[in-house]
């Protein structure tokens, strides 16, 4: 995949999302991706030091362009001329990247998801023309992307409240590894700053947290690190030094990896009285050093002081009541400093950008339609027929069980009203049939599925080819029908045992015993013929109980296995008319489910590319099979009651 990430500030500049960028482009360059960063020319913090304008770093290039105007928002339009380097855009941070690639999406077309990276409330200046700005301009914007990854919690209700669609939490990743285990190996009375020296990060009040804490105990030390921002390094001493604590604090501005390291060393905690974080990537670092977080009471912080359960979140507006507070705690956290500094960088390695990055990758591939395509809410694979049966064969030798259905523009129909059918195709591995399918893929993501995968054709093109000897249970069609199917592929599949079947005529109450009457026959493959949406749900409710490995919904196969319903003839199939066929035998039962589905489909699908929905609710997207790794016709609800029949094999 080529990937192009677009970021106003980069390396060498110090940041949180310089930070992002660069571990997740390393991350991408090392998983074999063509990676390149574009970034503008100048750091801000150094306006008159221009850049070279394109180097290759740590497998991926980075290539500088110009810009114009403030630092709040440089203006830099020949960043669209880079856009061809890649397959997916990704952009980062809510600025003028943002709102120009959205501009001009017509004319580079290319796939674009962006990452909010707190959005740009963390100060207050202008905060009202910010607000304008965001509901009218950054609202418009947005819809130019296919997905939205909010870096924080906080962002995902903020951003959520102008994209209704397309929106996925991914938290930042940390490089846990440039600082981990690097803190004190025991307890000292040493906090430790890492960030830019910005207003937003309040550092004054971590000198006034000292001056209480010195007040009490004189061994209180804090260490600053960072990157001048729009305060210096001399602005700062001259706020400690007022505040009489100037022997106590010591600056670091702009040092390597190794020198932040050996300053870790020898401190136990890490503060900050920031008003504003999207995340609090400096945190998290210092955490996986094995320090103690010391944080002022905001959302990000709230979060990690909840969810790791160490240190201390307090208003650093009151330092008296913090210091005091700070004092009381530090004898417990010495006698159990092993424990603690344990919990801290085991805490920290949640957070480890391996497993961010290979999430974002399958964040791309949504978007792109790669391994899957969502169609109405539902994950479709992208895949033909060989290596679907190898996608399945694999999942099974690796010990999964689960789930095989089939969607066509009716199912996707029903599905976009039932919530429980959209849930049961959620949790399946669910292959793409008919025309339909196909011009929605060509819609949503600019080309049709490799292949047409019907379960009336895939089913016995699965029995022949894999490389598993199945027990069958037939579940479906009336009596007749499910005993002559039976019967066929006895004949057809000798390599595979037909151990019983039992007619779909039955109660919706009597699920649970039909589940048991399958897992007493044996099987370990179910075909079930029930008809949308009757045979997913059914499934999804009772499969576990069957005691089986493998299930497929199969809507018409029954019926046409026994010839009990006639197939169209292969030319048709061929030129994908085989609907045609149905109508014109079936008129009566067929007409509304084609004449007017088949509208309301293409209809559904267009308000889909409109809202740019391109994700799986991950809400809802749990327990699919077969899990991300492993390689590798419908006909109406049946219904009635009815005498049971198993036949045994």
């Amino acid at each position: 995949m080529r990937i192009v990430h677009v970021v106003r500030q980069f390396r060498p500049g110090v940041g949180g999302i310089e930070n992002y960028v660069a571990n997740l482009a390393r991350h991408q360059a090392a998983a074999g991706h063509e990676v390149t960063v574009v970034t503008l020319d100048r750091i801000f913090s150094r306006p008159t030091a221009r850049l070279p304008a394109e180097e290759e770093t740590e497998g991926y290039r980075v290539v500088r362009i110009p810009y114009r105007g403030s630092y709040k928002y440089p203006v830099a339009p020949s960043v669209l001329r880079h856009f061809g380097r890649g397959d997916i855009v990704h952009v980062h941070a809510i600025d003028f990247f943002c709102d120009f690639a959205a501009l001009t999406a017509p004319l580079h077309r290319k796939p674009m998801v962006i990452s909010t990276h707190g959005g740009f409330f963390h100060t207050g200046f202008a905060r009202r023309l910010k607000r304008a700005y965001f509901q009218t301009v950054t609202r418009l914007s947005l819809g130019a992307y296919r997905a939205v990854l909010a870096s924080s919690a906080s962002d995902l209700a903020t951003f959520g409240g102008i994209r209704k669609d397309g929106m996925v939490t991914v938290e930042n990743g940390v490089d846990i590894g440039k600082f981990a285990d690097a803190g004190a190996p025991r307890f000292v009375k040493h906090l430790v700053f890492i960030g830019r020296f910005a207003s937003n990060k309040r550092i004054e009040r971590l000198f006034d947290l000292l001056a209480a804490l010195r007040a009490r105990d004189g061994d209180w030390r804090l260490s600053v690190i960072g990157v001048e921002w729009d305060l210096t390094a001399g602005e700062l001493a001259r706020l400690a030094d007022d505040r009489g604590v100037a022997e106590g604090v010591d600056f670091h501005v702009s040092v390597s990896e190794t020198t932040i390291r050996d300053i870790l060393g020898q401190a136990s905690m890490v503060a900050s009285a920031s008003e504003y974080e999207g995340f609090g990537i400096s945190v998290i670092e210092c955490m996986s050093a094995g320090l103690q977080p010391v944080l002022s009471d905001i959302p990000a912080f709230r979060r990690v002081h909840a969810e790791s359960g160490l240190g201390l979140i307090g208003d650093f507006a009151r330092p008296d009541l913090l210091a005091e507070r700070l004092i009381e705690a530090a004898p417990a956290m010495s006698a159990a400093w092993d424990e603690r500094r344990a919990a801290a960088i085991e805490f920290a390695r949640a957070h480890d950008w391996a497993a961010v990055a290979a999430r974002i990758e399958q964040l791309y591939g949504d978007v792109l339609g790669i391994d899957r395509r969502s169609v109405l809410g539902v994950p479709v694979m992208a895949a033909g027929a060989g290596k679907a049966i190898e996608h399945i064969d694999r999942a099974l030798e690796a010990g999964q069980a689960g789930i095989v259905a089939f969607l066509n523009s009716h199912a996707a129909n029903i599905a976009a009203r039932d919530g429980e059918l959209r849930h049961s195709l959620r949790r399946a591995t669910v292959l793409n049939d008919g025309i339909g399918l196909d011009l929605a893929s060509r819609i949503l993501f600019g080309r049709a599925f490799p292949a047409n995968l019907n379960g009336t054709d895939f089913v016995p093109a699965y029995l022949a080819r894999t490389r598993h000897r199945h027990r069958m249970f037939l579940l479906g069609a009336r009596p007749d029908v499910a005993a002559a199917a039976a019967e066929r592929f006895a004949d057809r599949f000798p390599q595979h045992e037909v151990v019983g079947w039992q007619h779909g005529y039955f109660p919706d109450d009597e699920g649970s015993a039909i589940a048991q009457q399958i897992r007493d026959s044996g099987a370990d493959l179910v075909l079930v013929a029930l008809g949308n949406p009757r045979q997913e749900i059914w499934a999804a409710r009772h499969f576990a109980a069957t005691g089986a490995r493998l299930a497929f919904c199969v809507g018409a196969l029954f019926d046409f296995a026994a010839g009990a319903v006639p197939r169209a003839p292969l030319w048709i199939r061929r030129l994908r008319a085989e609907w045609i066929f149905r109508l014109a035998i079936e008129p009566r039962r067929m007409w509304r489910r084609y004449l007017i589905g088949n509208v309301a489909f293409l209809a559904r699908v267009l308000r889909q590319r409109a809202r740019r929905n391109y994700l799986i609710d991950a809400g809802e997207d749990t327990g699919k099979w077969p899990p991300r790794g492993a390689d590798g016709a419908a006909s109406s609800r049946m219904g009635g009651n009815g005498g049971q029949h198993v036949h045994a094999a």
